[in-house]
């Protein structure tokens, strides 16, 4: 009995084992930002000029928990990031410590926001890096750089905000709507919401591509997609971010 007990430990060890080593190995084998590659490979694909893009993310901090902390924390990202040019304000029951760094084609913002209500301080760290056009080769040496300032910025791996924003040039062939659709089928997503208008279109869905995703009606979406002309048609304007947009549009 006794070495029955002691197989059926051992297996079950060995299929922790396994399927620990198969997480970790998932974890470290996915490609980082495969997310703002794809939607940027999609655009150019179809004949879109890629005119702006942004990753953003931010992180609710445990250890900010007064001024004193506050200025700490800031004086920690000053150090670990010099080439920023920071500012520290005050507004009412609003502090903001923001670190804004310009260099080649990209912004990188770094804030730490401490609000209080009601005599209870929440503070949180976001991060944003704003990119002018893309090219494969550029791209991926910003990403990296990318890479490197979460790992100095926060404590857990944060969740990705990607958004890229292009411009159609020629005059857009068929209704707008029919483009939405195709670029989806691009992404293998299924639209769960849309707005339907003559000059503009915005629809919400999901794919199974991507992890990240937020509840939209009983449903998840994780992608959102809008299309706007102007110039009597001349131009159109695209948008698309994971899992929601937050490029202005």
């Amino acid at each position: 009995m006794r070495k029955i007990k002691m197989i059926i430990i051992v297996f079950m060890l060995s299929v922790i084992t396994v399927m620990y080593q198969y997480s970790l190995g998932e974890a470290k084998g996915k490609e980082p930002f495969t997310e703002i590659k794809e939607m940027a490979r999609v655009l150019q694909k179809n004949g879109a000029k890629i005119e702006e893009w942004v990753i953003y993310t931010r992180e609710y901090s445990q250890t900010v928990k007064d001024h004193s902390t506050f200025l700490q924390k800031a004086n920690e990202l000053k150090e670990k990031h010099r080439q920023f040019q920071w500012a520290v304000k005050k507004d009412n029951d609003i502090w903001k410590a923001t670190g804004l760094y310009e260099h080649s084609s990209v912004k990188e913002k770094i804030q730490l926001v401490m609000t209080v209500t009601n005599n209870k301080p929440q503070t949180y760290i976001s991060y944003e890096m704003k990119g002018f056009g893309w090219s494969e080769a550029n791209s991926q040496a910003v990403l990296e750089e990318t890479r490197k300032n979460l790992s100095k910025i926060f404590v857990k791996e944060p969740t990705l905000f990607s958004c890229v924003k292009g411009q159609f040039s020629d005059k857009m062939k068929g209704v707008l709507f029919n483009r939405a659709n195709h670029l989806l089928a691009e992404f293998q997503a299924k639209p769960v919401e849309a707005l339907q208008e003559e000059t503009f279109v915005s629809v919400s869905a999901y794919t199974e591509q991507w992890e990240n995703a937020l509840p939209s009606k009983n449903q998840l979406m994780n992608i959102q997609l809008a299309l706007r002309t102007t110039g009597l048609g001349e131009k159109t304007t695209i948008v698309v971010g994971t899992p929601i947009i937050t490029i202005e549009y």
